[in-house]
């Protein structure tokens, strides 16, 4: 079972889980446009393409966000258009795409919304990798959770 993982935002992060094991990732590839930042759908393509895994059937789970309260409007726009870019990209590949709420996928994988607890839980439920050793890549190893909880769900 291949599943993508896809923590959405500027700072997020897309994950390849293979029946269980991480197979690659990458941070959420940003472009700038004047002032504005978008998701770079063509990077993201052409890293799911060169995947050894682009020829096998999928199931794309995206983290269900929304606007917080406390986000001015400004923030609120830049987070939906990077939002919306990753969902589009997943459903040029797969119909339907799954969504799933952060409070779901973090409670039953036993975390809270430290982003740090995140890639610890990386170091324990996959194999070493250097990327649970940056920070900047908490996005990933979200994803990868995110992908890792699908799979445990569907068994």
């Amino acid at each position: 079972m291949i599943t993508i993982g896809i923590d959405c935002g500027q700072t997020g992060g897309v994950a390849i889980v293979e029946d269980g094991r991480f197979a690659g990732g990458m941070r959420m590839p940003i472009i700038k446009r004047g002032k504005w930042k978008h998701v770079d759908i063509r990077a993201l393509m052409g890293w799911y393409c060169d995947s050894p895994l682009y020829s096998k059937r999928a199931t794309f789970v995206i983290e269900s966000v929304h606007a917080m309260p406390a986000q001015g409007v400004s923030s609120s726009f830049a987070f939906g258009r990077a939002a919306g870019g990753a969902e589009a990209w997943a459903m040029s590949y797969t119909d339907p795409v799954e969504w799933v709420s952060p409070a779901k996928w973090k409670k039953a994988m036993g975390l809270s919304s430290d982003k740090q607890a995140s890639m610890d839980a990386c170091k324990l439920h996959f194999e070493e990798n250097r990327l649970w050793d940056v920070k900047a890549n908490d996005g990933i190893a979200e994803a990868a959770l995110i992908a890792l909880w699908w799979q445990r769900q569907t068994i």
